[in-house]
């Protein structure tokens, strides 16, 4: 848990970031958890997933900007995707931070430009879900997508279960039938306000599940922990739900094994595809949640300095 919370203080670090970026093995460890930089690398895994019958959420790794023409610059980032996605055949919808849309600088901005890409995307009937942030934004968050979602029906937004407010927020979110994506939640918190224990969370995480299933419009449970999907999929067979009422979200990268099953099983699985120059944060992220993966990188980076090859395994 220390190492955890340890990770994810040094994602919001700037300095580490300039001194890992140009890292020849912190980059080849990135590409484990992000397929690429460009838009171009994210289109040609995401056809490959769809070849093999998995749905797709692109999400675009920017910055968060205090000026209109830089925000203004990652709305375009996402018309242009969706214009890509015109010509393509695969089932992929939009994963979107508020932050990046001008959250920081109005509400007004953000719902304003999260509608043009919302409209864009409902063209070709395409969905987009708004990403959670740190907790301070959760209800801003929360009421932009509220606002928007009454115009655009495509929208639907995440929900984190380390945060104890969350029962509310879904049960309000289900009674307006907007679709909820929930997670455990990545970012460090503070104390007050939000579950620190592993087993609390999962507890919350299915009870949670239970108001999706019960109440929800088409719901997605994003985890990598099998026992939570079990958990759901026994709660979906109680509240008589079809596979099709329903989905996973996996992120790229982390439980391929797990995603092929459910897959093969006749579940829907979404994959999340991230792609973007602002990739630092979030690989920290998923290194915090598996911190193996970070004494992996620490020891291959020892052999580079030691010139020893690594194995063949």
């Amino acid at each position: 848990m220390v190492l955890r919370q340890a990770l994810l203080y040094l994602a919001r670090n700037r300095d580490l970031q300039d001194f890992l970026k140009d890292s020849p093995r912190v980059m080849q460890a990135r590409r484990r958890f992000i397929p690429g930089q460009s838009l171009e690398d994210a289109m040609e895994v995401a056809r490959h997933l769809g070849e093999q019958g998995f749905a797709v959420n692109f999400h675009y790794l920017g910055a968060q900007f205090d000026e209109t023409d830089q925000v203004r610059r990652v709305v375009n980032e996402h018309l242009t995707l969706l214009d890509a996605l015109t010509a393509e055949n695969f089932n992929a919808g939009v994963a979107l931070q508020l932050s990046l849309l001008g959250l920081g600088i109005s509400e007004s901005l953000a719902t304003e430009n999260l509608l043009l890409i919302a409209r864009k995307a409902a063209e070709s009937g395409r969905r987009v879900r708004i990403d959670m942030e740190s907790a301070e934004w959760t209800a801003r968050i929360l009421d932009v997508v509220r606002r928007a979602s009454r115009e655009s029906p495509n929208i639907g937004t995440v929900v984190q279960a380390f945060l104890k407010r969350s029962n509310e927020d879904i049960d309000k979110l289900n009674q307006e039938k907007i679709p909820v994506v929930l997670v455990k939640g990545s970012h460090l918190e503070p104390q007050e306000g939000a579950f620190k224990d592993p087993e609390e969370i999962a507890l919350f995480f299915m009870r949670l599940i239970e108001t999706l299933m019960r109440d929800g419009s088409s719901p997605a449970i994003a985890t990598h922990d099998e026992k939570l999907i079990e958990f759901a999929i026994d709660i979906a067979f109680i509240f008589g739900l079809d596979q099709a009422d329903y989905e996973f979200q996996m992120l790229f990268g982390i439980r391929n094994d797990l995603a092929e099953k459910l897959l093969a099983d006749g579940y829907r699985v979404r994959i999340t595809l991230p792609y973007g120059d602002n990739w630092y944060p979030y690989f920290m992220r998923r290194l915090a949640e598996r911190p193996i993966n970070l004494w992996r990188l620490l020891r291959d980076s020892r052999r580079e300095v030691l010139k020893d090859p690594l194995p063949e395994s």
